[in-house]
């Protein structure tokens, strides 16, 4: 019994000994265990916040979903704008229509007066597709009708500054034509814009932008307008533009100049140019040359700006060369005139027209620029936050010239193109609320010299062609709102 008891007391000393090493390794494994199952829970975490914010939703006046390190994005975009005005008759006891005139021009006195209209309801997507992708995808549902804005597809590698466009775009050809409809003074672009067919084409474009944003260059090669459904499109446009802006301080200067090169399209060889009467609340044109038999045409367009805190002042003016048909020139490969009025003159016509401007905001607000363009303003202290918004009042001369003597001889036909001068002096006030939300007013005295209309409009027997002349008044206004 006493060896019995001996080792039972050992066994039992023995386990007295050895049991704390023992539940301390236990309590060890165990904590080294909980601390892999927090790492790992953390890293669990730390996915889902990152997935998390991959997938959240930012806003840029719109809901952006993104994934920034594959470089993908989707925006939903868009903006309308909402017109009414006046626009003043010619003359006194005038209706019904005037003309049409030799050249094929008439005035459509019931489309003046007062109107209402949708100028632009555009809805779209914009975004990235990765390894440098992106595209632009716009259209306008004004009128009833679906027409084409930007739709593009873009190419630029991060970090480099230049950009491949492919699409239906603008071609390269002034400050107010590449600065988008929602950032210009008035509530319609210079005349000569209107007038010179500065309108969106499918090309390709390529530009060079100063990573610093002192000067750009871009170039360009186009053919047909988007919505031009035929399969002749052997009309082309070649384009070139460049933009120098240094920077004095805090002012900036602005100054461009572009070229374009066109030919017109086979079976339609003519080119007509005409400008409404600085308002799209009237579809009249007040200055036409009608249809000119050409191959196509040249434009030579320079540019000038200056910002300085809340002045700016901007200045242009383009010139038009017409590569006319006529005898003794004869039709090559595009050998159609397109139209029984079209007309053969003596000699090749050019055109000119320009504008300058001055604008001032009374809140403090500096106009927006950026890339050779003018941009979106900033607004200081928007209605809601303690401010009244943003205010600016703005001033321009705009001339556009469509008549030309292209031989010595008499003021008519074929020497002489009577499409007529207009000259428009313009006084507007824009409102930005918020920055999103744009109210203008523009006042417009629109004055017409030498068009085919002005002798029917200032009837006075023997009066020469290029000698009649009247004015009118437009009143417009606009509501704009973008997302």
């Amino acid at each position: 019994m006493t060896m019995k008891w001996a080792a039972a007391a050992l066994l039992t000393s023995a386990a007295v000994v050895f049991t704390p090493a023992a539940a301390q390794q236990s309590q060890q494994a165990e904590i080294e265990a909980l601390k892999a199952q927090l790492k790992e829970l953390q890293r669990t975490v730390a996915d889902l916040q990152k997935a998390q914010a991959t997938a959240a939703p930012s806003w840029r006046g719109a809901p952006e979903l993104s994934n920034r390190d594959a470089g993908l994005s989707f925006k939903p975009k868009g903006f309308a704008q909402f017109d009414a005005g006046y626009v003043g008759l010619p003359g006194d006891d005038l209706s019904g229509t005037l003309g049409p005139t030799d050249t094929g021009v008439s005035l459509n006195t019931g489309n003046l007066g007062f109107n209402a209209r949708a100028r632009r309801l555009v809805i779209g997507v914009e975004g990235s597709l990765g390894s440098g992708f992106g595209y632009n995808i716009e259209f306008n549902l004004a009128q009833g009708q679906i027409d084409y804005e930007d739709i593009l597809l873009t190419y630029q590698r991060a970090g480099s500054p230049i950009q491949l466009r492919v699409g239906n775009l603008y071609p390269l050809s002034s400050l107010e034509t590449m600065t988008s409809s929602l950032r210009t003074s008035f509530l319609e672009r210079a005349s000569f814009t209107d007038a010179f067919n500065h309108n969106r084409r499918l090309g390709v474009a390529m530009a060079y932008a100063d990573p610093k944003d002192r000067w750009t260059l871009s170039g360009g090669l186009f053919s047909q307008p988007i919505n031009d459904g035929s399969f002749n499109r052997t009309g082309w446009q070649a384009s070139l533009r460049q933009t120098y802006s240094p920077k004095f301080g805090d002012d900036r200067l602005h100054l461009g100049l572009s070229y374009q090169y066109r030919t017109n399209q086979r079976g339609a060889q003519n080119g007509r140019y005409r400008s409404r009467p600085l308002t799209q609340v009237t579809d009249q044109r007040l200055v036409d040359t009608g249809q000119i038999a050409a191959d196509g045409d040249q434009v030579i367009g320079v540019e000038l700006g200056y910002l300085a805190k809340s002045l700016h002042f901007a200045a242009e003016g383009q010139k038009l060369w017409v590569r006319g048909y006529r005898p003794g020139r004869t039709f090559g490969i595009n050998n159609g005139v397109g139209s029984g009025t079209t007309r053969f003159y003596t000699g090749d016509p050019s055109f000119w027209g320009g504008y300058a401007e001055a604008g001032y905001y009374l809140t403090g607000e500096t106009r927006g620029y950026k890339a050779g363009r003018w941009d979106r303003t900033k607004v200081l202290k928007p209605i809601g936050k303690g401010g009244l918004g943003a205010v600016q009042l703005v001033g321009r001369v705009d001339v556009v010239d469509l008549s030309d003597r292209v031989e010595e001889g008499t003021s008519t036909f074929p020497d002489f193109v009577n499409g007529g001068r207009q000259v428009g002096y313009q006084l507007g006030v824009n409102w930005l609320p918020i920055d999103n939300v744009r109210v203008s007013a523009n006042y417009d005295r629109v004055q017409v010299s030498g068009s085919a209309l002005s002798v029917l409009v200032d009837a006075v027997p023997g009066k020469p062609l290029n000698q009649g002349d009247f004015g009118i008044d437009v009143f417009a206004a606009r509501a704009q709102v973008e997302f």
